[in-house]
């Protein structure tokens, strides 16, 4: 998913993929799939993974691209002032030589060529009435009102966009529900469900202690099971 941007910048900027990561982004860039559903554990990079690709796209077709969260508050702290675990922060994976214009205010940023970066709150839904996306991701997606996709899926379709919905489970709720749909129709959607086992992306030492504060807390690891494993039960 390498391109080339305005003075020999690569995208993805300053980010190397994980090997599981890699499936998803591979088969979005091979074309076939305008939709697809990441059922990733906790932990697991989803929004870093998933912002480069959005970052990435933005230079491929001058467009508005919209990053949802549940809210307003929660799309500030993961993105705009998210970091990763090097401190590197989130947002400066898009360059800053290649930014025309930002606006803190609004989690705006708008590159020379043209594109537009938006963090958007789902709890807030109005805000983007009368807009024209062409890409979006909907983080957390089982937390946010599913409302929202059912305004913004009819512009996509109109527009050739594209969306991706990342989260983990919350029970069988419309995520589930979106999953399942998914599933039904594997040529157009995408999907996968990854679960601590299949990634290893956190070591066993520390997936021990989480398992046995959860259970010390709550008496069972059903919230292990639901973060670490995916489970919708």
């Amino acid at each position: 998913m390498t391109d080339s941007a305005p003075n020999s910048i690569t995208f993805p900027y300053n980010y190397m993929p994980r090997k599981y990561q890699l499936p998803i982004l591979e088969a979005l860039d091979a074309g076939g799939f305008k939709r697809a559903v990441a059922v990733w554990h906790r932990r697991s990079g989803k929004d870093k993974t998933f912002l480069n690709y959005m970052f990435t796209k933005m230079f491929e077709r001058v467009g508005a691209y919209y990053y949802f969260f549940p809210t307003y508050r929660q799309g500030r702290k993961v993105i705009w002032l998210g970091m990763d675990r090097q401190g590197y922060r989130f947002i400066d994976h898009f360059p800053r030589e290649l930014r025309k214009r930002v606006h803190d205010t609004d989690m705006i940023i708008e590159g020379n060529n043209g594109s537009l970066f938006q963090v958007i709150g789902t709890d807030n839904i109005d805000a983007i009435m009368g807009a024209n996306p062409v890409g979006c991701v909907f983080s957390e997606w089982a937390l946010q009102d599913p409302s929202a996709w059912d305004f913004i899926r009819p512009i996509l379709a109109e527009n050739n966009g594209w969306a991706i919905f990342n989260y983990t489970p919350r029970g069988k709720n419309h995520g589930w529900t979106l999953l399942e749909a998914a599933r039904a129709y594997p040529k157009v959607w995408y999907s996968e469900v990854l679960t601590v086992e299949d990634t290893r992306a956190v070591d066993k030492e520390t997936l021990a202690q989480e398992r046995r504060e959860i259970i010390l807390k709550n008496g069972t690891d059903a919230l292990y099971q639901q973060e670490y494993m995916c489970s919708f039960e």
